[in-house]
């Protein structure tokens, strides 16, 4: 399968997913959240802001706040030369905007924290194939901005459908340490 098959293939699976089931499996992947997070002392976690019928990041990223943890997320940034996220402090009565591809993201008005500086970065997928590589959403913001960065601290949230795809990975492709999903979790020592 390619990527871009298998990006269709989820999207499909998405939207035939229904309010219901899609307010059950949320519930379940945050349930076991909680569950592999020991928030005894405060991290640095990067996160995003979930968008239509993605496995919701709300309550998610308010627990994190309620934690006592700092929550930052990202902001697109596009030049002549390069596609890479900045991840900027978040509290709950931040103001949003929505950028070119419609996903909510801080102002950007404050200072930015590098990612190595960040603790647990949350990242949204697509898909995720055997090897555990993700699958975004084909800009390559977080290949790029991620790179470098270990992948130990990379986690991500998603429908049971989204894992374990077939599609053939780039050597780019961010690998993932830690999956969250409605029937439990994967954590890669």
């Amino acid at each position: 399968m390619q990527k871009r098959e298998a990006r269709d293939f989820v999207k499909n699976k998405m939207d035939a997913v229904s309010s219901a089931d899609l307010k059950k499996f949320n519930e379940s992947i945050f349930i076991n959240f909680k569950k592999l997070f020991d928030f005894n002392n405060p991290l640095k976690i990067g996160s995003y802001i979930s968008k239509e019928n993605e496995v919701s990041t709300d309550k998610i990223n308010k627990f994190i706040l309620d934690q006592g943890s700092s929550l930052y997320l990202p902001k697109i940034f596009n030049s002549k030369h390069s596609k890479k996220l900045k991840f900027y402090q978040f509290n709950e009565d931040d103001s949003l905007e929505q950028n070119k591809f419609g996903v909510l993201e801080p102002l950007g008005l404050g200072k930015s924290l590098k990612p190595k500086y960040l603790d647990l970065i949350i990242i949204p997928v697509r898909g995720i194939n055997k090897n555990n590589k993700r699958l975004g959403y084909g800009g390559g913001y977080y290949d790029r901005s991620l790179a470098k960065e270990k992948k130990l601290k990379f986690l991500t949230i998603c429908f049971e459908f989204q894992k374990n795809l077939s599609f053939r990975s780039q050597k780019h492709d961010i690998e993932i340490s830690t999956i969250i999903y409605p029937n439990g979790y994967f954590r890669k020592a």
